[in-house]
């Protein structure tokens, strides 16, 4: 009886024993499905791209100003900033504004911006690409004592020459001329003289060709020059204004500066392309 029950215990006990398996490791184990692509959104969708260039759209008809004096945000800006600066004692009201070119006794072209005020003549290089003016450059009316107006006039041996009519505003005929070092000297500023030209640009408003006109700005001095010798004579001069009708002579020998600069109109900001203003 014993050895029965022995023997059916042993049976029972090899029967609840789990069976032995085979030994397994991570890697076989197998992980969930990875779902499969979206037809609208690739597996890697930067593999293949790379950037357009688009052409932006222009208007044919538009027109473009090659110069950024002719520009009407600009001028107006440039406008405003030197108004801003001046000084209602020395200058007084502001009665004109110009879009002149300067032509220095090197024989170099420089844009600038003339204002002719009550009592006074302001002269602005204005920088019109940082959008401020770099020199300003007064002259009393009453100073003035020579105008000169006529075909501009150079050396034959000089390499740079303009065509047209040039104005050469002087305001002190008893100084003694220029020293050689003045003379040899590019950026000198003590000349009693300023030699003034047409812009050679052709600006698309009807508003700012009228600036460009260097005549009527001739006139316009010429008045105002003679107003102010009556209302503030200089003690102990003659006053009044000569004004002369010949030529305008610029004394430069070769000049080959100012002939590469005005081939490349260095003078006047403009767009360059990749080469700057």
């Amino acid at each position: 009886m014993t050895e029965e029950t022995s023997s059916n215990t042993e049976s029972s006990t090899m029967e609840r024993e789990p069976a032995a398996h085979p030994e397994t490791s991570l890697s076989d184990v197998p992980g969930p499905p990875k779902p499969s692509a979206h037809p609208m959104y690739p597996e890697k969708p930067r593999e293949n791209f790379s950037p357009k260039y688009i052409t932006p759209e222009t208007d044919a008809g538009a027109q473009k100003e090659e110069f950024f004096a002719f520009r009407p945000s600009l001028i107006s800006q440039a406008i405003q900033d030197v108004r801003s600066q001046l000084s209602p004692d020395e200058d007084g009201n502001l009665q004109s504004t110009w879009i002149l070119t300067q032509i220095s006794h090197w024989g170099a072209e420089c844009e600038l911006l003339g204002f002719l005020c009550e009592q006074s003549l302001i002269l602005c290089y204005y920088d019109f690409v940082g959008l401020c003016s770099s020199r300003l450059f007064r002259v009393p009316l009453h100073f003035i004592d020579t105008v000169t107006w006529g075909p501009l006039c150079y050396p034959p041996t000089a390499l740079n020459k303009l065509d047209g009519h040039a104005l050469k505003v002087q305001w002190d005929k008893l100084r003694d001329p220029p020293s050689f070092i003045s003379r040899w000297n590019p950026w000198a500023q003590n000349l009693p003289y300023v030699i003034l030209t047409k812009h050679p640009g052709a600006p698309g408003h009807q508003h700012l060709r009228d600036m460009c006109q260097l005549e009527p700005f001739m006139e316009r001095l010429v008045e105002s020059v003679k107003s102010a010798h009556r209302q503030r004579p200089l003690p102990g001069r003659a006053n009044g204004l000569l004004v002369l009708y010949r030529s305008v002579t610029v004394e430069t020998s070769v000049g080959l500066l100012a002939f590469l600069s005005s081939k490349a109109q260095l003078g006047y900001a403009k767009p360059r392309g990749i080469f700057g203003f």
